[in-house]
């Protein structure tokens, strides 16, 4: 074992540095394309200015229900700047504002909805619609709060004056049952898909770093080809240890390598982008991307045809991830999805079905490469 290990220091030790950087070019990727994407996607919400003329409950409310939306880039100001912002409405630098009077918490507590605030945009206004329409829906829904609780307690006035309620206690419970009937939201999904509500935004850095993670190793498994090409196997005809036997030793050392800096990449990018994984799920990522990489650095000729190989699998894999959903809705074959290796790892699940094949593969290489040094 010792001198199998020395042999595979010495045939390495040249394109080590070169296998470190490609091994930890997964991490920095994924960081650098995720800060793009959180920036880039800030500079997409639409600009909207909420002027405040009295401080109040119902228009932090209103504010905080405008900035709820994905798309809006939501500031507030006091009356104060109200002529510096209309100017910057003036300038296309704003896309639309609301601006919030007074007697805006006693109008919404009177369920008065007629003039109750006034609105600015300019021909050049590209969300205004979608904007009026939130602003509308937040205050019809503070309207209804305060309507419930009128509307009871005049029914206690009338009928129940022995058992008195208060408008507090009407308002959270009304709050209480909407939120636990689930009154407003639906999930609606098409029949035998997962029921999972748990709503994805945004980038996955995982499903970024698994990407790359494939291509690159299967870069990386580069010196297999070479040596297997290059008639490294040939150095161990006479000896007590097969080449076969060598380059399984290979592939445990690599794969033990990069699940060191796996470990480490997973504990950065669980800290730095919140992005939490299975760590049992990322080892068998892995284990299922070498296996991968080293049975097609073991099939092909030449590394540029490896590298051609590489490229194709990943994009391969990429396009199908896209169109997973229109091809399960066109086929109904949802049996797709769970063989996607880079869907299960995202879903945090095993790629065990990838493991049992590769095994299988494994054997038939160990196989045929048997029977051809017979």
């Amino acid at each position: 074992m010792t001198d199998m290990i020395y042999a595979r220091w010495l045939l390495i030790k040249r394109r080590l540095p070169k296998i470190l950087i490609w091994l930890t070019l997964p991490l920095f990727l994924t960081l650098a394309a995720s800060a793009v994407f959180n920036n880039t996607s800030d500079d997409f919400r639409v600009p909207v200015a909420v002027i405040v003329h009295e401080q109040s409950a119902e228009a932090d409310y209103f504010a905080e229900g405008l900035a709820g939306s994905e798309f809006m880039d939501v500031e507030v100001f006091d009356d104060t700047e109200s002529q510096a912002v209309l100017r910057e409405l003036e300038q296309y630098q704003l896309d639309s504002v609301f601006i919030l009077p007074e007697d805006y918490e006693e109008k919404v507590r009177d369920v008065k909805r007629r003039n109750l605030i006034e609105t600015y945009f300019t021909d050049r206004s590209i969300y205004y619609e979608p904007a009026k329409e939130l602003a509308a829906s937040v205050i019809q829904e503070r309207m209804g709060a305060y309507g419930t609780v009128d509307f009871v307690m005049n029914m206690q006035e009338e009928m129940l004056a022995e058992n008195e309620v208060s408008g507090e206690e009407i308002a959270a419970e009304r709050e209480r049952i909407e939120t636990g009937t689930n009154l407003v939201q639906q999930v609606f999904y098409f029949h035998g898909e997962r029921t999972d509500t748990e709503e994805q935004t945004g980038l996955n850095p995982w499903a970024v770093w698994a990407y790359i993670t494939l291509i690159i190793t299967i870069f990386t498994f580069d010196f297999v080809t070479r040596e297997t090409v290059g008639g490294a196997g040939v150095r161990f005809t006479f000896m007590k240890y097969s080449y076969k036997s060598f380059m399984i030793l290979t592939f445990v050392l690599m794969t033990g390598l990069m699940l060191v800096i796996d470990g480490i990449t997973w504990m950065i990018i669980s800290d730095k982008l919140s992005a939490d994984i299975s760590l049992l799920s990322l080892v068998m990522y892995r284990i299922v991307v070498n296996s991968i990489a080293f049975l097609l650095a073991s099939a092909v000729s030449t590394p540029v045809k490896l590298y051609q190989l590489a490229i194709a699998v990943a994009m391969t894999v990429l396009v199908l991830h896209v169109a997973m959903p229109v091809i399960i809705s066109v086929t109904g074959i949802h049996v797709i999805s769970a063989l996607h290796p880079v869907r299960i790892f995202t879903e945090n699940n095993l790629n065990i079905p990838w493991l049992i094949i590769l095994i299988l593969l494994m054997f038939v290489w160990m196989w045929r490469d048997s029977n051809a040094r017979s």
